[in-house]
């Protein structure tokens, strides 16, 4: 009888912690969304007063952010300086897919950065802030609608996990 109540007892925990990761999951989302909305609003105010080359603005940028932005605008700086890279919407799109798929913001989002791209490298100074304001809005909506979904996500993922081990618990028993 000891050993049942202990092995519930691992299974209870075991859900718990599975429930508890899956709503830190969630908030991280979140904040990966918020680093990326303080992230271009750093571009777009290097590109607005600075009015220099992109490639600059990534080094200057990746100064004052953590990996995997850091990594990230490197990259696009260094491929930027060389001639063989292609395009700006390929090279910003390959590093998109190379850094920040791991970064935890949530897929959507990575998609809409990657078309960030092809809009933004080949107009004139005041379509690129444009573009970027449009972004930095879309994103914007994007962080709401996640900030009201993670509540209820959050307290649902620690209910769940702890009400199925429950029931494993008492299928056990």
């Amino acid at each position: 009888m000891i050993l049942k109540m202990s092995g519930c007892l691992f299974v209870v925990a075991a859900t718990t912690l599975t429930g508890m990761v899956r709503a830190d999951n969630i908030q991280e989302q979140y904040r990966q969304m918020r680093v990326l909305q303080r992230l271009l609003y750093m571009m777009e105010s290097e590109i607005k007063y600075a009015h220099i080359h992109l490639g600059e603005i990534f080094l200057h940028i990746s100064r004052r952010v953590k990996e995997p932005y850091k990594d990230w605008l490197l990259l696009m700086e260094r491929r930027m300086g060389q001639a063989e890279s292609g395009t700006f919407e390929a090279i910003w799109r390959q590093a998109v897919a190379e850094k920040l798929v791991s970064s935890g913001l949530p897929s959507k989002e990575i998609d809409r950065l990657g078309q960030l791209g092809a809009q933004l490298g080949v107009m004139d100074l005041e379509l690129q802030l444009r573009v970027l304001s449009l972004y930095q809005e879309q994103l914007s909506l994007s962080i709401e609608e996640a900030r009201e979904e993670m509540r209820t996500k959050v307290r649902l993922c620690h209910c769940l996990g702890v009400m199925s081990g429950l029931l494993v618990a008492v299928l056990l028993l």
